[in-house]
C-alpha cells in the first residue's frame, strides 16, 4: 500500500498544467504562392468553456510498468482460466 501513497504524494506534488493558449501565433514560412491564390484558413478547433475547465484540472496519471522479472507469479489460475506474462512483458489469458 505504501506504493500507492507515495503515487499519491508525487500526484499531489505536480504542479497544475496550464490550458492552451487559443491564440498561439503560427509560424509561417515565406509566402510562394501567386497573389491571386485564394487566402490560407487556419485549422481550429472550438472546444466549450466546461470543456476548457475541465482540461485545465486534469492531472498526470502516475503509472508503475511491470516487466517480467518484476512479477513475484508469472501464470495465475483465476475462474478455470490462466493469466500469465511471457518474457516481453505481455499478459495472456488462455
Amino acid at each position: 500500500m505504501s506504493g500507492i501513497r507515495d503515487a499519491e504524494a508525487a500526484l499531489a506534488a505536480l504542479p497544475p498544467i496550464a490550458a492552451a493558449q487559443r491564440n498561439e501565433p503560427e509560424i509561417a514560412p515565406v509566402q510562394t504562392l501567386p497573389r491571386d491564390h485564394p487566402h490560407w484558413v487556419r485549422d481550429t478547433i472550438s472546444i466549450s468553456s466546461r470543456a476548457r475547465a475541465l482540461l485545465e484540472r486534469v492531472r498526470p496519471v502516475v503509472i508503475r510498468v511491470l516487466c517480467f522479472w518484476d512479477h513475484a507469479l508469472r501464470t495465475i489460475s483465476i475462474g478455470g482460466r490462466s493469466l500469465s506474462v511471457d518474457p516481453s512483458g505481455s499478459y495472456r489469458v488462455e
